[in-house]
């Protein structure tokens, strides 16, 4: 049952936006009343943090199996910041959810943040860029670029989806030289 919940949960989500849909109207379209939702899920948004975690489950699923496929640091990291963008691309209906969930507080998304496992994945940045940069690299200028990394990654998946309309270049030139730039720079 939570997982029919689910499935009908992101079907409304993706067709009419997470602040139009409320419970009552997702117990009707899952067949149930809303009490039943309740007893599998605590609220609207305990439901959206479950996609949200089985998006990036999925995510770094496919990033783990990029990654396993490169020896080299630095063609490890352009393979996995390349797929992290293009995953995007792939699903961009689970990007507007992830991203562009209207009626979401930035409460909530500190909660999700800071209470799944989610966060520990995106070390698979941290380490492949750390691996790309060498041992010269202190904690700190790490920790830096890998914010850099992720900023630019979303950037750039961000601005492909969003704004179709301007030429961009094409995704893989678009990490590379982000890629490029970030280990050419000076260690922090």
């Amino acid at each position: 049952m939570r997982a029919h919940i689910a499935a009908c949960a992101l079907k409304l989500f993706q067709q009419d936006g997470y602040a139009a849909i409320s419970m009552r109207r997702l117990a009707q379209e899952a067949g149930c009343t809303a009490m039943t939702l309740y007893k599998y899920y605590d609220s609207k948004f305990d439901i959206l943090s479950a996609l949200w975690a089985e998006v990036f489950d999925r995510l770094f699923d496919e990033l783990g199996r990029i990654a396993a496929t490169e020896c080299e640091p630095e063609a490890r990291l352009n393979a996995v910041a390349l797929g992290y963008v293009r995953y995007w691309l792939e699903h961009r209906d689970h990007y507007f959810m992830v991203f562009m969930s209207g009626g979401v507080s930035q409460t909530d998304v500190t909660g999700f943040v800071s209470g799944s496992d989610t966060l520990a994945r995106f070390d698979l940045l941290r380490t492949s860029l750390h691996a790309a940069l060498g041992e010269d690299v202190d904690a700190e200028g790490l920790d830096l670029k890998t914010e850099l990394l992720s900023c630019i990654l979303n950037g750039i998946a961000h601005n492909l989806i969003t704004i179709g309309g301007y030429p961009w270049a094409d995704p893989e030139k678009l990490v590379r030289q982000a890629i490029d730039g970030l280990l050419a720079g000076q260690p922090c």
